[in-house]
């Protein structure tokens, strides 16, 4: 079994042993290689996606609110990661439908899902949530193409 749990500084070892296993894959923990985003003045909440047999680090989940019109359509108010050695085993979709609650909770409805173009495997994840693509738009500062979708459906799945 695995549940969604608050990022604590208990956990921060755990993070950093998370993160190494996307260093060492060559990739950015949040598929943004290569890409220079700027914080701005949004809300932030991130969430541990643990398999509570052996209390491993799974994935992690951030809810972002009071995002400007722009950021929105930069970022999304939702994003995810799930460590490499655990991806293609079901552990996104199951991680993201358990944050339906929270997301409702932190008013982070609906969800705009962003991805690169040439991201198969979170537009697979996306698409599988019931994700319906708005705009496909080239990101000047970045120079590459992005992808927005907007994700109603998993708020009324049972």
């Amino acid at each position: 079994m695995e549940q969604l749990i608050a990022l604590t500084p208990a956990w921060e070892k755990a993070v950093e042993l998370y993160k190494a296993e996307f260093y060492a894959c060559g990739i950015d923990i949040d598929g943004t290689e290569g890409m220079d985003f700027e914080q701005g003045d949004y809300t932030s909440s991130t969430y541990l996606y643990i398999r509570e047999e052996d209390n491993k680090l799974l994935g992690l989940l951030n809810l972002r609110s009071n995002l400007t019109k722009e950021e929105k359509k930069r970022i999304g108010n939702i994003g995810y990661s799930i460590r490499p050695s655990e991806q293609k085993k079901g552990y996104a979709i199951s991680m993201l439908k358990s944050a339906v609650f929270l997301s409702i909770m932190q008013g982070v409805v609906p969800w705009y899902m962003v991805c690169r173009e040439d991201n198969f495997a979170s537009k697979s994840v996306i698409l599988k949530l019931g994700g319906r693509k708005q705009t496909s738009f080239f990101d000047d500062k970045n120079g590459i193409t992005l992808e927005r979708y907007v994700v109603y459906d998993v708020f009324t799945q049972n």
